[in-house]
């Protein structure tokens, strides 16, 4: 199980707020900065042991654990002498910054201090929005949403290379997915179909085998008395699923395409309400 899912993170929701605060960006190309001032972090694979332990704050890792997550199944000779000259070139850097770096007897424990981590930020904006949305709060739970993903810059700690960055990037590329769905489900909910499909259409150009997103376009085209449009999309994804996957679309999408020729009064709009305009996703 991923740690970025587990572990309660430290720190606010917006580093803008706190000027004085380091930022550590690990939703994009890896920096720790302050001041408009980046940090001099050493060589990239020091660097992906940082990475490693912000993911993991407060957590003691052994020297196996961070040899696996740093190098896997094929380590260099003399590993222990490689972590210990890298925690050695970060603890300066790190100290201007405010976080530690501390062998407990077991391994190596991080502290973040206050510096203000992107991933941190966005794990307590969406569990604030789930809390908002359970409470119906669902403009909210819009606003907050569109707060976690304006911080992502990229993929996890892009540029890195490591076996555990690996696995977290598939982890986080998967979660954000999930959150961008929620959003414009919030979207057609308050009956701002009409903003959701430039934001839906994008989503379908860049996750083309992801049927969720496709199924959101088509049901906002068609309340935006666009159903032929709608239609044109569920041809589209039929023919991209048959040409890579040899299959057809699913369930839902054959359900969702048959309501529309029919013009089922069930795809209406429940809420004229609009909702703020969705940008783009990255």
């Amino acid at each position: 199980m991923s740690g970025v899912l587990l572990r309660e993170r430290p720190g606010g929701h917006d580093c803008r707020a706190h000027p004085e605060r380091s930022s550590v960006t690990l939703l994009g190309p890896f920096t720790v900065h302050r001041a408009g001032l980046k940090a001099a972090l050493g060589p990239p694979k020091q660097q992906a042991l940082l990475a490693v332990l912000l993911l993991q704050p407060g957590r003691t890792l052994g020297l196996r654990q961070l040899t696996d997550a740093l190098w896997g199944e094929r380590p260099p000779a003399h590993t222990k002498n490689l972590l210990q000259k890298y925690l050695s070139g970060l603890r300066p850097a790190l100290a201007d910054h405010g976080m530690t770096v501390e062998w407990t007897g077991a391994g190596y424990r991080l502290d973040p201090g206050g510096a203000c981590v992107d991933l941190y930020a966005y794990d307590r904006l969406t569990a604030a929005a789930r809390t908002a949305l359970a409470a119906d709060e669902p403009a909210e739970a819009a606003r907050l949403l569109d707060q976690a993903r304006a911080l992502k810059k990229g993929p996890l700690a892009e540029g890195l290379d490591a076996p555990l960055l690996d696995r977290e990037r598939t982890f986080t590329r998967a979660r954000l997915l999930v959150d961008f769905e929620l959003r414009a489900g919030i979207e057609l909910d308050l009956g701002g179909h009409r903003e959701a499909i430039p934001y839906l259409e994008c989503l379908v150009h860049s996750h083309g085998l992801h049927e969720r997103f496709v199924w959101l376009l088509m049901l906002a085209l068609y309340r935006a008395e666009r159903g032929g449009e709608a239609l044109a999309v569920y041809r589209d994804h039929q023919r991209r699923v048959a040409a890579e996957l040899g299959g057809e679309p699913g369930r839902s999408l054959k359900e969702l395409q048959l309501s529309i020729l029919r013009q089922d009064p069930a795809l209406t709009p429940l809420s004229t309400a609009q909702a703020r305009p969705l940008r783009a996703a990255r």
